[in-house]
């Protein structure tokens, strides 16, 4: 085992390590999902206001 993860986790056993890097992993993972979602909700919800706000002035166009 690497020095560095050594000092890091002591003498853990290898299979606990694994699976504690295992965690690691699918929390880095769902974190990324979240954080890509969260932005897609946000843009559709802008792109949908900009859209509302565009037919009112299209309106508005047409009545002058």
């Amino acid at each position: 085992m690497d020095p560095v993860i050594r000092k890091l986790f002591g003498n853990m056993p290898i299979s606990q390590l694994n699976d504690v890097q295992l965690a690691n992993a699918k929390s880095k993972q769902q974190n990324t999902v979240l954080f890509l979602g969260v932005g897609i909700a946000v843009l559709g919800v802008t792109a949908y206001s900009l859209y509302k706000q565009n037919v009112v002035l299209k309106a508005r166009i047409v009545k002058r």
